[in-house]
Order: structure tokens, then sequence, then C-alpha cells
């Protein structure tokens, strides 16, 4: 059983990119316990009772949780989502994965689709090094209402800006500033979001007045 004082010692390792021994022992075995919680999560089912148990449990495994957070299962957390922590009305669809070993920090209104992977651990360029099981980590910062499209990969260290969309298939590699759509690999700022966006959608597709009136800018 790790003790609360390594315990903090290694929260403070995992976060500031110092190099450390991920294969050490009572920190694997903390691990495990984290993650069969979150199977148990995976395990519940769609009743009113074992959706109600999902929050519940939630609420006792994240970082942070946020209310009106909705995630479907299957989800993945190496830390077993210990380290991810969420603002409000947040959505995880089926399938993402997060490498948690550092913290990941998610604003309000955020979408997650299908297969989203969220990474902070790096391993060094030393064979050495890597064979003996070093590693640091990166925390990654994601904004409020950002979408993230299906099967995007973000990477170490980066940080998305509120409100930008990142194309599905996408790999996110450095910073995409707020307000900006990106795609590819790597993912490039291919225009803002502008408030043409709030007329247009789909191609120029016009956006109904009655929908314009009742949700732009409320």
């Amino acid at each position: 059983m790790i003790t609360e004082e390594k315990l903090k010692a290694f929260k403070e390792t995992l976060n500031d990119g110092t190099l450390y021994n991920s294969l050490d022992d009572e920190l694997l075995s903390y691990q495990h316990t984290l993650v069969q919680k979150l199977n148990e999560f995976n395990r519940s089912d769609d009743t009113p009772e074992g959706l109600a148990q999902r929050k519940e449990m939630l609420k006792e495994i994240m970082g942070t949780y946020g209310e009106g957070l909705y995630i479907i299962p299957p989800v993945y957390a190496n830390w077993g989502l210990k380290n991810v922590h969420v603002g409000k009305n947040v959505f995880f669809n089926f399938g993402c994965t997060f490498v948690d070993d550092a913290d990941i920090i998610i604003g309000d209104n955020t979408l997650l689709a299908p297969n989203v992977c969220i990474s902070t651990a790096e391993h060094p360029i030393c064979p050495d090094l890597r064979r003996n099981g070093l590693q640091y980590n990166k925390p990654v910062h994601i904004g409020k209402n950002v979408w993230l499209g299906a099967g995007v990969i973000v990477l170490a260290g980066v940080t998305i800006g509120d409100n930008s969309v990142i194309g599905a298939g996408s790999v996110v590699t450095k910073d995409i500033p707020a307000d900006c759509l990106a795609l590819g690999t790597p993912a490039r700022v291919i225009r803002k979001i502008t408030e043409q966006d709030d007329l247009y959608y789909e191609g120029g597709r016009e956006i109904p007045e009655e929908i314009r009136s009742r949700y732009i800018g409320k």
C-alpha cells in the first residue's frame, strides 16, 4: 500500500516533467486499484438505477467532477480518471482513452466524440531509460465549449483554447488557439470561427431564424 507521503511526492513529479520510474511497485499497485474502480463503472448498466450509480461512481473516482458530466462506457484511463478534471456539462462518447499520468483539465460544455485519446505521458528517446521504465509527463489543458471529433489524439503538454473544434482523426501536437477550426496530422488551424458560423452551418446551409433566436448568444 502506497503511503500518503509517497503519493503526494509522486503527484508533484507527475506534473512537472521530471523523469521517474513508472514501474515502481507501489505506484503500479495504486494505479491498479484506480483502474479496478473504473472497470466497475464500465460494467454498469443503462437502467435508471445503473445511471444513478454511474454518477456517484464518477464523483468518487474523478479528480474533479463537474455537474452534468455524462460518459458513455467504456472509458479507459491508466489512473482511473483520478487525474482528469472536468467542468460542468462535459460529454465523453464511448471509447475515450485518457493516459492520465499527469492532469488533464477540461472546461465546461466540452464534447469528446467516440475514441478520442488524450495522453500526458512521454518516454525518453534514450533506449536504456525506456527499457528501465523511466517516464515523464506534461499536463493537457482543454478549454470551454471545445469539440474534439471522432478519433482525435491530443498529445502531452497541449493546450486547446475555448470554443475551438478539432476535426475527426486529427493528431494535436501543438497548442491550438481559441475560436479556431483545426484538423490534420499534425493538426493545423484552418480558419477562425467567426460570426458567419452563427448564420450558416454545413457548407452554407442557413441556420433557421427560430433556432438562432433561441440559442445564439444564450
